[in-house]
């Protein structure tokens, strides 16, 4: 049993690894490092499912959650060969994740009940019972949209209201 989930974790990681830092976490990209309880290779349908406490760290981001499915767009990215492993799946095109969902930065940490990585635009939306921290200021709503590049955040009510608590004593040199 052991052996069969050094080999599925390898599986994700060479897939990973082999994946140039177009799909990131982290605006510094790099590496993308994986653990969790159970990993299952869809080579079909071009995804990997990762289950039990998944922690999946980038430069200085992390994520964690219940579960997260990596699909994969079938299409190497640039400068990919289409062999090896990594080549059969493609670059990886968005990655969903579920269940107590945290991403978190040396800037800010986030909180909700889903989160989705989307390749195309570069963002991070995460859905359900959203928080917001950044230093000793919180915000809570229902939609936070991060634009990982642009480095720019978006917070919505999703019907409701969004909810804050500023510090101002808190607010870093960068932003005074």
């Amino acid at each position: 049993m052991a052996l069969l989930k050094a080999a599925g974790a390898g599986l994700v990681l060479s897939l990973l690894m082999g994946v140039p830092a177009h799909a990131q976490i982290s605006s510094e990209g790099g590496p993308i490092y994986i653990n969790s309880e159970r990993t299952e290779s869809l080579e079909r349908e071009r995804k990997v499912l990762l289950v039990g406490n998944v922690d999946i760290r980038q430069g200085t981001a992390r994520l964690r959650a219940d579960t997260v499915t990596i699909l994969f767009s079938g299409q190497p990215a640039e400068g990919q060969t289409t062999s090896g492993v990594a080549g059969n799946f493609g670059q990886i095109e968005r990655i969903l994740a579920e269940g107590g969902v945290y991403y978190v930065t040396p800037e800010l940490k986030a909180k909700g009940d889903k989160g989705v990585y989307e390749l195309a635009t570069d963002t991070i939306t995460m859905t359900g019972n959203v928080a917001l921290m950044r230093d000793k200021d919180v915000a809570e709503g229902q939609i936070l949209r991060m634009e990982i590049a642009n480095r720019r955040t978006t917070l919505e009510g999703g019907g409701g209201r969004t909810r804050a608590v500023i510090d101002p004593s808190s607010a870093s040199n960068g932003n005074r």
